[in-house]
């Protein structure tokens, strides 16, 4: 597929605009210095509406976009109380007049029990978000129990919603809804263009993965350009195959978006051999600070004067710049780090935070 037909095929997809795009794209002279590549930013955590933005605003506009083509009214979605697609759901949500409903978990063993208003759900509040916290006792992908407690109210919401005669869409975590996998297609071409004008050619893409919604459009737009930089993900949970998000789970979504966009689509072998997640950075647990991501945060900061946050942006900075380091990216490679967002939860607890001013 040429690059004109894939700009096609995005722009005849059903969308609610509300980000800023393209975001910016620019080099790190410091960091750069430091670490003997040539590093470059996507600073999706520019996109907008508000300064605390990030990747899941591109998501939000082709899930509103299909939403008020079908009359939609609310959109329900769940993640943990920090979440950053809910945080950005939200705020796209209320620019298209849908009303937003989150259902939040809070992993009480690891945070305690909500009690001051901070980060990303002190934003919720603000703007005035209907949210449902539960109480959970550990991970809910792997807490049978807890899921069915998320999942109950959810369906008790969207029962209620709808025999009121209320249109309801239910998004999954993070943004993880057909309509929305495609958007990252548009980043990937974004960068292509952006490095082309600065005169560079990327020989890689680092990224952070969570629950696996950026890397698919993504992917799918190198395959349909045939384009050789290599993409590179940071896990931020696990990735085994008997994981709830697992390679399979991103070769389904990369095929349905090349199936989206009309190019060709090739065996499931070769979009596999395109993975590369690296699962070294993921700490303790999700949401949980590590020593490598506080260390992340605070050489950017200090660096460049630009922050990473620390439950996903974080600890891929720390990926990346341990492959830097450690020799797994080549002296002089030009590399592109997308700043998928995550700024909100550097006002949170310590213990999500970790110790950033030290």
């Amino acid at each position: 597929m040429d690059p004109a037909s894939l700009d096609t095929a995005i722009a005849q997809l059903p969308r609610h605009r509300v980000g800023f795009y393209p975001t910016p794209f620019h080099a790190l002279p410091n960091l750069s210095h430091t670490l003997g590549v040539n590093l470059y930013l996507k600073r999706e955590d520019l996109a907008g509406p508000s300064a605390i933005s990030g990747s899941k605003t591109r998501l939000a506009e082709f899930i509103l976009g299909r939403a008020l083509e079908e009359g939609v009214t609310h959109l329900i979605t769940q993640g943990a109380y920090l979440t950053n697609f809910g945080l950005q759901l939200a705020a796209a949500c209320i620019s298209a007049r849908i009303t937003p409903i989150l259902v939040l978990t809070r992993n009480v063993p690891q945070h305690g029990h909500l009690g001051e208003a901070r980060g990303n759900y002190l934003l919720n509040q603000t703007m005035g978000v209907e949210t449902h916290v539960i109480d959970v006792d550990g991970d809910i992908w792997t807490d049978l129990a807890a899921g069915a407690r998320v999942a109950d109210t959810i369906a008790r919401r969207q029962s209620e919603l709808e025999a009121q005669g209320r249109t309801v869409t239910v998004v999954g975590a993070g943004g993880a809804h057909p309509d929305g996998f495609v958007a990252h297609a548009q980043t990937f071409r974004e960068m292509l263009l952006q490095s082309s004008d600065l005169g560079v050619e990327l020989d890689f893409v680092y990224h952070t993965i969570g629950t696996g919604t950026a890397l698919p459009g993504m992917l799918a737009a190198k395959l349909s350009l045939g384009h050789p930089v290599r993409i590179r993900s940071i896990s931020i949970n696990s990735y085994d195959e008997d994981s709830w998000v697992n390679p399979g789970t991103l070769v389904d979504r990369t095929r349905a978006v090349l199936e989206t966009l009309g190019g060709p689509v090739p065996d499931d072998a070769v979009i596999r051999a395109e993975l590369d997640i690296d699962q070294r950075f993921i700490g303790e647990s999700y949401a949980v600070a590590s020593a490598a991501s506080t260390a992340a945060i605070r050489e950017l900061a200090r660096s460049e004067g630009i922050f990473v946050g620390p439950v996903y942006t974080g600890k891929g900075l720390a990926g990346l710049l341990d492959h830097a380091r450690s020799g797994r990216l080549p002296a002089g490679s030009n590399v592109a780090f997308l700043h998928t967002g995550d700024t909100g939860n550097l006002f949170e607890i310590p213990e999500v935070v970790g110790a950033i001013g030290a």
